[in-house]
C-alpha cells in the first residue's frame, strides 16, 4: 500500500497534464459544470410564484445550489465510462500488466481531471460567494474542518460506488445503463432534485440511510449550518458505513470478475 500511495502524486500529475492537453474538453466541462444551477432556477421560480417553503428563503436556495455545483463536479462517476470503454476495447489488459492495480489507475486519472477542473471552478464560486448578497455560509474553523472531511468522504464514496458498478462489465455490456438507473433513482435522495429536508417524510427517511446523500446533500447541509453535532455524526457514520460496504463489494466483484475478463471488441 505504501508503494501505491507513493505512486499517486506522479500518476495524478500525469493525468492532470493529459487533461490539460484537451482544451476543448475543459471548455465543455466548464459549460456543463453549472448544470445544478438549472435546478436553482427552478426553485427560485417556485419561490417567486408560491412563496418559500417553511424554513427556506431565496438566499438559502442560492447558497444550497451554489455549493451543490461543487459537489456535482466532485462525483467520481466518470470512471464508470472509462472502465466500460477499456473492457470493451481490451485496454484493460494493458492496465493489468502495470504494477499498480487498475482501481488506482482510474482513481488517479479521475482525481487529476477533477483537480484541474476545480482550479477553474472554485475561484468562480468563491467570487460569486463574495459578490452575491444572497449567498451566506456561517463558516467557523470547526465547521470548515467538518466540511473538508465530508468532501473527502463524498468523493471517496462516489468513486468507490462508481468503480463497484463498473465491475458489472465483467458480466454484462449494460454497465452504463445500470449505473444511470441507479444514480437516476438516487438523485431524489441525494439532495440534487431538491434539498432532502423538502422531500416527503418517507423519502427523507430513506435518504438519511442511503449512500446518495453522503455524495452531495450532506456536505452542503454541513456548510450551511443546518445540522447539529448529532446529525453531523450520524451523517459521517452512514457515509463511512457505505464506504465499507462498497469496499467489500468491490473486492468480491474484482476477485470473481477478473477471472472471466475478455475484451468485447478489439
Amino acid at each position: 500500500m505504501r508503494d501505491v500511495l507513493s505512486a499517486y502524486p506522479s500518476m495524478v500529475r500525469s493525468a492532470t497534464l493529459v487533461a490539460a492537453a484537451y482544451r476543448g474538453r475543459i471548455v465543455l466541462s466548464v459549460l456543463t459544470a453549472f448544470f445544478p444551477l438549472l435546478m436553482m432556477a427552478v426553485w427560485l421560480t417556485v419561490v417567486a410564484e408560491g412563496g418559500p417553503p417553511a424554513g427556506w428563503t431565496t438566499g438559502d436556495f442560492l447558497s444550497y445550489y451554489a455549493a451543490a455545483t461543487l459537489l456535482w463536479n466532485l462525483a467520481g462517476d466518470r470512471v464508470v465510462w472509462q472502465w466500460d470503454a477499456d473492457m470493451r476495447s481490451g485496454d484493460l489488459s494493458v492496465r493489468l500488466l502495470r504494477p499498480v492495480h487498475p482501481f488506482h489507475q482510474y482513481a488517479s486519472g479521475d482525481l487529476g481531471h477533477r483537480l484541474l477542473f476545480l482550479t477553474v471552478l472554485v475561484p468562480g464560486l468563491t467570487l460569486a460567494a463574495l459578490l452575491v448578497p444572497g449567498l451566506d455560509y456561517p463558516v467557523t474553523p470547526a465547521r470548515l474542518v467538518a466540511v473538508a472531511a465530508a468532501l473527502v468522504l463524498a468523493y471517496a464514496l462516489s468513486l468507490l460506488m462508481a468503480s463497484t458498478f463498473a465491475l458489472l462489465g465483467f458480466w454484462s455490456t449494460q454497465t452504463s445503463n445500470v449505473w444511470l438507473l441507479w444514480w437516476g433513482l438516487g438523485s431524489f435522495t441525494s439532495g440534487w432534485v431538491a434539498p432532502l429536508a423538502l422531500m416527503p417524510d418517507w423519502l427523507h427517511a430513506a435518504g438519511l440511510v442511503l449512500p446518495f446523500r453522503t455524495a452531495m446533500g450532506f456536505p452542503v447541509e454541513l456548510l450551511m449550518g443546518r445540522l447539529d453535532a448529532g446529525q453531523a455524526e450520524y451523517g459521517f457514520a452512514v457515509g463511512l458505513g457505505w464506504l465499507a460496504v462498497f469496499g467489500l463489494l468491490y473486492r468480491i466483484g474484482w476477485r470473481h470478475g477478473v477471472r472471466r475478463y475478455q475484451a468485447v471488441a478489439g
